[in-house]
């Protein structure tokens, strides 16, 4: 399993912006190798509001393909709200342990 991060700052009270822009993607979901999406939200109390978009994928490859397809560039076409503080951080995992509640 494949994973990737985007961690992404947010002016003080816009967080809700952000939580309706990710509620309403579309496609992701739909991609070949995809297994999961989550909007994390830090618990903390700072200048500004701090997410974490996580997404698994079957493989590297899978992530990579998104990358190419017409669902995201949709999603990524023009510029980012003015609430972003800046670009996001990405980071991408290989995920040698996992486990669920059966």
């Amino acid at each position: 399993m494949y994973a990737v991060t985007n961690r992404i700052k947010v002016q003080s009270g816009h967080g809700h912006e952000m939580e309706e822009v990710f509620g309403k993607r579309g496609g992701v979901e739909n991609e070949p190798g995809f297994k999961s999406f989550e909007l994390w939200r830090l618990d903390a109390e700072e200048d500004h509001e701090e997410y974490l978009v996580v997404t698994r994928w079957e493989s590297k490859e899978d992530f990579k393909n998104w990358t190419q397809s017409d669902s995201f560039k949709q999603a990524h076409a023009g510029p980012p709200p003015s609430y972003i503080l800046g670009p996001g951080q990405l980071a991408n995992f290989d995920v040698k342990l996992s486990t669920e509640k059966s």
